[in-house]
């Protein structure tokens, strides 16, 4: 079973208590609920570590007076368990290590594993996991909005709203030149990478700084695409999360971001 961190926005004896009580398990509940505090909110962090620690979810339970009226609904309000606004209550997530970096897409109120239609396991990027050896991602809905969304008390089943983490894996960019053929193949990759960095002239040098790309010998940079039929320019610096996310379900569809570099002679 997992320990579980305990926070609250208007229980306060729930952030002195924090320590002792992640291991009191169900008792906690019941004098809570005693109390007037019914709602339970689980934000399910998808494998993430917790302010440095593992294995570990946040909690956070509200009284039924602690209702808002927002946008012509009634609910509970939620702030995001990294939001400055909680000041040191904030928490950290991340699920990145030394050698995969994450991106926390958003927190959503359902998923389901995502599958093939043959119901073959994928793992984030669409991958069947036999292929890529990587863990079984998921495909989310529901994302939620702290700023408008309430929790409506009346449709909760045992007084109990979750809402979980979405994870990406950071792409492998791989860069593509024109052989003497007139095809594009293949030249250089870099793994692990969210954004990359976009060449820049250098006038002291009298050449391009590559940054992230790679060169070739006796060749100028001259531009870079991210289709094959060069129709889609890079124009600087470029990170494959504003265009390969899929933030309605909190997926990407590949693993890898192809580049097409043209050169001059």
């Amino acid at each position: 079973m997992k320990k579980r961190i305990f926070s609250a926005l208007f229980a306060t004896i729930l952030i002195a208590s924090a320590v002792s009580m992640a291991a009191c398990g169900n008792d906690v509940y019941s004098n809570l609920s005693g109390e007037g505090y019914t709602v339970k909110v689980i934000y399910e962090d998808g494998g993430a570590r917790v302010n440095e620690t593992q294995n570990v979810n946040i909690v956070e339970v509200f009284n039924a007076k602690d209702a808002v009226t927002k946008n012509g609904k009634t609910g509970i309000a939620l702030l995001a368990p990294q939001d400055p606004k909680r000041g040191e209550g904030a928490f950290k997530l991340t699920k990145s290590d030394d050698k995969t970096l994450y991106y926390q897409v958003g927190w959503y109120t359902e998923r389901t594993p995502r599958v093939d239609k043959n119901g073959q396991a994928l793992d984030a990027f669409g991958v069947p996991v036999s292929e890529s050896g990587k863990e079984q991602g998921y495909v989310y809905s529901g994302k939620w909005d702290f700023e408008r969304d309430l929790v409506d008390i009346d449709s909760l089943e045992n007084g109990e709203f979750t809402l979980y983490a979405a994870w990406i894996p950071a792409f492998t960019y791989e860069f593509y030149a024109e052989n003497e053929a007139g095809a594009f193949e293949k030249i250089d990759l870099i793994e692990n990478k969210f954004e990359i960095k976009y060449p820049k002239w250098n006038d002291r040098k009298e050449k391009f700084d590559m940054k992230d790309f790679p060169e070739v010998e006796g060749k100028v940079f001259e531009g870079a695409y991210l289709d094959e039929a060069m129709t889609m320019p890079l124009e600087g610096d470029f990170d494959g999360r504003e265009v390969f996310i899929n933030y309605a379900n909190g997926t990407v569809e590949s693993a890898i971001v192809k580049i097409y570099i043209v050169w001059a002679e």
